[in-house]
C-alpha cells in the first residue's frame, strides 16, 4: 500500500514539473495607430516600449515564455471604406482608416492565436480595441470580456460631440448596438460579437 501511494505521488510530481517547464507562447505585435482621435504621439509607443525593453520583461516575468513579436501592424484604405466614410459615418474622425486598420488587426489577431497561446497587441489609441478584442471573438466565440477604463468607450456615431472614434469600439463590439452600425458591414467582417446581460445582479 505504502508502495503504491510512493509511485502514485512520484507520477503526480513528475506530471506537476513537466506542465511547469512547459513553455508558453506569447504574440506581440505594434499597432501604431493615432487616428482616433485628434492629438499625436501615441503611434509612437510600440516602437519605444521595444526600445526599453518590452520583451526583456516580459520575459524576465516568467521564463517559460517563449516570445515571437511580429512587428508593427500595416493597412491599406480601400474604395469601400471611404465610400463608408463619404455616405454614412463623414460626422466622425477617420472612419476609413480606423475600419482599415482593425480590420487587419482582426486577421492579424486570429493569426496569432492559432500560433500561440496568448497575445499582446501594443497600441497605438483606444481605437484599436475593437480589432483586438473582434480577432479574438472570431477565434474564441465563447470569450468573456471585462472592460476596464476610465471611460465606457461606447459611444455611437449619432451621439458623439466629438466625433472621435477612439470612444466607440466597444459600441463595435455589443451585439445590441449591431444596428447603429448597419453600413460598417459588421456582420460580415467580425460576425462573432459580445452582448451584455439583459439583467443584472
Amino acid at each position: 500500500m505504502w508502495c503504491t501511494r510512493q509511485l502514485a505521488s512520484a507520477r503526480f510530481l513528475g506530471r506537476c514539473f513537466s506542465a511547469a517547464s512547459e513553455q508558453t507562447r506569447l504574440g506581440i505585435i505594434g499597432v501604431p495607430f493615432a487616428k482616433g482621435q485628434s492629438k499625436q504621439g501615441v503611434e509612437l509607443a510600440p516602437d519605444l516600449l521595444r526600445q526599453s525593453n518590452l520583451r526583456q520583461v516580459l520575459q524576465s516575468s516568467d521564463e517559460r515564455l517563449l516570445i515571437t513579436d511580429y512587428g508593427n501592424l500595416h493597412y491599406a484604405v480601400d474604395e469601400t471604406l471611404l465610400q463608408q466614410q463619404r455616405q454614412h459615418y463623414y460626422h466622425i474622425r477617420n472612419y476609413a482608416d480606423f475600419m482599415a486598420c482593425n480590420l487587419a488587426l482582426i486577421g492579424q489577431v486570429q493569426v496569432m492565436l492559432q500560433q500561440n497561446a496568448q497575445f499582446l497587441t501594443i497600441g497605438g489609441d483606444h481605437a484599436i480595441g475593437f480589432g483586438s478584442v473582434a480577432g479574438h471573438l472570431q477565434h474564441t466565440p465563447n470569450l468573456s470580456l471585462v472592460w476596464i477604463d476610465a471611460h465606457a468607450d461606447i459611444n455611437l456615431h449619432s451621439t458623439s460631440q466629438s466625433g472621435n472614434i477612439h470612444g466607440m469600439p466597444v459600441s463595435f463590439l455589443l451585439q445590441q448596438l449591431r444596428a447603429t452600425w448597419q453600413h460598417a458591414a459588421l456582420d460580415q467582417v467580425a460576425p462573432n460579437c459580445s452582448s451584455y446581460p439583459q439583467t443584472w445582479p
